[in-house]
């Protein structure tokens, strides 16, 4: 064998070996477990019983049941099914960022579109300057504002009910994934 084909070889051998991200499509995930070890089996027979919105999907591991979404807010219908079904012997982990690991290891970043009232701008702004957010086009008009970011989804859990909280219920927000980049602590890097 030659030098080059040996080399083939071995990126071949190392591509083997990497996993790929299942459902790298949800990038957030909630894991769900029941207090009593012996009524697991239940809960993960939720698989093939419940049927999730499409932004949702529940995935069956020998200790817990994971609902995997597009989006936080995605994640709450399902899960509060379960807890309406098992009740308090159901352990709910918060959500989790669902990160493709490998070298470098990437996260998910998330596009928001947001619109709401004009006087409520400046602070949804210092907001999402604090979340390492990068706006990409801001239209106001008629006192109204249009904001179209982008920020990492660590940056965001919690962020639809920090942003009702923020527009007092009056700012509409999209989130969907947008990308997957390595991860860095220099924002302006992304």
């Amino acid at each position: 064998m030659t030098p080059r084909s040996l080399a083939r070889l071995d990126v071949h051998r190392g591509a083997r070996h990497r996993v790929a991200m299942m459902h790298a499509e949800c990038p957030i995930e909630q894991a769900l477990y029941m207090a009593d070890p012996h009524a697991q089996h239940g809960l993960l027979e939720e698989i093939w019983q419940a049927r999730p919105a499409d932004s949702a999907l529940l995935i069956a591991d020998p200790k817990r049941l994971r609902v995997l979404g597009r989006t936080e807010r995605a994640l709450s219908e399902p899960v509060a099914a379960m807890r309406k079904r098992y009740g308090p012997s159901l352990i709910v982990e918060p959500p989790a960022v669902r990160y493709a690991h490998g070298a470098p290891v990437l996260e998910p970043y998330m596009r928001l579109l947001m619109c709401g009232p004009g006087e409520r701008l400046r602070v949804v702004q210092k907001d999402l300057a604090r979340r390492r957010s990068r706006i990409s086009r801001l239209h106001q008009h008629r006192g109204r504002f249009i904001l179209e970011a982008e920020a990492p989804l660590a940056d965001l859990l919690g962020y639809a009910d920090r942003v009702d909280a923020l527009g007092h219920g009056q700012i509409d927000l999209s989130l969907w994934l947008s990308r997957y980049a390595p991860i860095d602590d220099d924002p302006d890097a992304a």
